[in-house]
């Protein structure tokens, strides 16, 4: 297509503009041939934006040292709750007899309650099962044994 050639209306006649009494030209405002119902009039500007470097720079230090000192002051609360907790804690060696194991166990001085315990109990009771049916297997084999009679032809 060939818009080249094309020609171009132009409007006949002038727009009756009447002025609005709410809008008042200010300095600098560009003229529209708008109707008055479509006007825009520009808001006030304001006060000019200020930013002090300077002043956001020491409250950045300011935060800076203050977040130092709470990860100070975490790390000394946290050190004293170790050593409190430490203090709390009895450890012993401990021979189960049934499995003849090694269990060390950690106990709070103050309850007597087991904190924890290496073997767990679990394996424990699972290894004095085992030991159980391996002990009573090893007797129905011996006895077995006994009753058992070989013969030869």
């Amino acid at each position: 297509m060939d818009f080249g050639a094309s020609t171009r209306a132009t409007a006949v006649g002038a727009y009756h503009v009447t002025a609005r009494s709410d809008a008042v030209a200010t300095k600098g405002s560009i003229p529209v041939e708008l109707p008055a119902a479509q006007t825009v009039q520009s808001a006030a500007a304001g006060e000019a934006v200020q930013l002090d470097l300077q002043a956001r720079s020491e409250q950045a230090r300011r935060d800076d040292a203050m977040a130092k000192q709470n990860a100070v002051a975490d790390r000394h609360a946290a050190r004293q709750r170790e050593q409190d907790l430490r203090d709390l804690i009895e450890r012993r060696i401990v021979i189960e007899p049934r499995t003849r194991e090694v269990v060390i166990q950690k106990k709070n001085r103050v309850t007597g309650e087991t904190v924890s315990q290496l073997p767990d109990e679990t394996l424990l009771r699972l290894r004095i099962y085992s030991r159980e049916l391996a002990e009573k297997a090893r007797l129905s084999d011996e006895t077995s044994a006994q009753h058992y009679v070989e013969r030869t032809a």
